[in-house]
């Protein structure tokens, strides 16, 4: 009588949904502030659909507090149909602040309760004139 072995390899089965991260996060990119499902499920509960850009120059935060369409200073707040996420368009907010990256930058963001609104730690190297190799060389 002849055996055959067989082998049995263990697969994981792939979900196709994108991970849940568990937490908010901006994406600065492209002239835009993307954020993520958590961030948007929290501007979502606080009803924005505009938006106002609150700006620390000092400490480099930024918040992210709903506005009322009629305000001029209000930036509109596109989710992305079907999902969660979404982006707001800040080229101006990003010029303003002198934004300036070589790609994507994820930052995570908290939720203030007290205040409404979303808030998060921009990196400082990527604030203000970008620096040459000769002004880091002469600090």
């Amino acid at each position: 009588m002849a055996f055959s072995v067989v082998a049995i390899m263990a697969y994981e089965l792939f979900d196709s949904k994108a991970a849940k991260f568990g937490f908010p996060q901006f994406t600065v990119r492209s002239g835009k502030v993307a954020f993520n499902a958590d961030a948007g499920d929290i501007l979502s509960r606080a009803g924005a659909k505009f938006a106002h850009f609150l700006w620390d120059s000092e400490a480099c935060r930024l918040a992210v507090r709903a506005a009322d369409k009629k305000n001029v200073r209000a930036f509109k707040v596109t989710f992305v149909q079907g999902k969660r996420g979404g982006t707001i368009s800040a080229q101006s907010f990003l010029k303003y602040i002198q934004w300036h990256a070589d790609g994507p930058v994820a930052i995570l963001a908290t939720w203030n309760d007290r205040e409404h609104m979303l808030e998060a730690s921009l990196p400082r190297e990527h604030i203000g004139k970008p620096q040459t190799r000769t002004q880091e060389r002469s600090r």
